[in-house]
């Protein structure tokens, strides 16, 4: 019995040196993106809600060093509020915007068939189509740096990093940014099998879009990231993650919407890409085992509190580290902000409870609410929209 508790310390601690490995690596390794670029953009945007920071981000791609040919916002229906927003923002853009509607889903992610409609409104003006989510804040140089590796080294698609950034003092949005961070530095492999997109800052060349049949990637699907990029990879595009593109998304999340949404990303992963789900499971679970069994061999009367001190070492190195990469990039936090970061690095087994309860959750797949839409998932493929809820003003 002491033997299998030593055993899982030992590899406890193995996971916890990777993780700030990981991290070490992202921060020697970083190479700014400073190249200019320049081509007709058309950006797609879905949207729902209210959207109260629509003014503000409309702003922010004014401000950008290659300022798009366009905006297309696109939501499900005249009733979503955020159709009222976009009509109400578009005219101090400062650029043209393109309100579409979209109608309602049947078969697929709402926000999959947004992106559809909007993509009937590309033309023949266009050389690359952005895609964006509405949640994030692009810096000055996130267009450019997205459209640089297509038009200087014939990329036919190209990803940044979604980086969680704290906004209000509350545990939920603490646990986003401690858990998502860690998977933003996690290196990816260049393999189609474990290549990863994400929508909500993604360029792709108009030609690359064609053949690869954009549009139809998204059909009878909840995730647009994983099913882009599997249809890029029979393609066989060329895509690439910039490494060092990284786009602050603020969250404000109390603990129970936190949850729902972790539960939803690894739900999704769960469907789509299984095997990174187990991979999680048996990470963070190993993680966390450490920690009881330290714990527990200490209770015993073993001397394990040294275990116990290099757990939380680790977790505070991996912390620091993590800070030191938002410098990095510009994105640095707050003092109260990284002072509950290392808090939480310190307290691992707090992040890891949470983070296990949501991908254990995640088992159960059969219905995967997303917004104000509740889907029925009998298969990846076959996708039915079971209810729906009326749009919070």
């Amino acid at each position: 019995m002491v033997g299998v508790l030593i055993a899982l310390v030992v590899l406890g601690v193995i996971v916890s040196v990777l993780s700030v490995f990981t991290a070490a690596r992202k921060l020697l390794w970083l190479h700014l993106p400073t190249e200019p670029a320049s081509a007709r953009v058309s950006v797609i945007l879905p949207l729902t809600g209210p959207a109260p920071h629509l003014p503000h981000l409309l702003a922010r791609l004014a401000a950008q060093t290659l300022r798009p040919r366009r905006l297309i916002v696109v939501v499900e229906s005249q009733d979503d509020p955020a159709c009222a927003a976009a009509r109400a923002a578009a005219p101090d853009a400062g650029f043209p915007v393109e309100i579409v509607i979209a109608g309602p889903a049947v078969d697929q992610a709402q926000k999959c068939h947004n992106q559809q409609a909007a993509l009937r409104h590309i033309d023949a003006h266009d050389e690359i189509i952005v895609c964006m989510d509405g949640d994030i804040r692009p810096h000055p140089t996130w267009l450019s740096a997205l459209v640089a590796p297509i038009r200087n080294e014939d990329f036919d698609l190209v990803t940044g990093h979604r980086w969680q950034q704290v906004a209000a003092p509350r545990l939920g949005a603490h646990l986003i940014a401690a858990i998502d961070r860690a998977v933003t530095l996690t290196p990816r492999l260049d393999r189609d099998s474990t290549r990863v997109v994400w929508g909500g800052s993604m360029a792709i060349s108009v030609a690359a879009a064609a053949r690869m049949d954009f549009a139809g990637s998204l059909d009878h699907t909840l995730s647009d990231d994983l099913s882009i990029v599997t249809r890029a990879a029979e393609a066989e595009l060329r895509v690439v993650t910039r490494g060092a593109l990284f786009i602050a998304s603020p969250s404000d999340a109390r603990l129970g919407p936190a949850w729902r949404f972790a539960r939803r990303q690894y739900q999704i992963c769960h469907i789509y890409r299984p095997w990174l789900w187990r991979l999680a499971l048996t990470l963070i679970g190993t993680r966390l085992l450490a920690w009881i069994a330290a714990t527990a061999l200490l209770g015993m009367g073993h001397p394990f509190g040294v275990a116990i001190v290099l757990l939380c070492g680790l977790g505070l190195a991996k912390q620091y580290l993590v800070a030191r990469v938002a410098d990095r990039v510009g994105i640095a936090d707050p003092a109260a902000v990284r002072l509950g970061q290392l808090a939480l690095g310190v307290i691992q087994p707090v992040t890891d409870v949470f983070h296990a309860s949501v991908i254990l959750a995640a088992v159960w797949t059969r219905h995967v609410r997303w917004g104000h839409v509740l889907y029925e998932v009998q298969a990846p493929d076959r996708i039915r929209v079971k209810e729906r809820r009326p749009f919070t003003p």
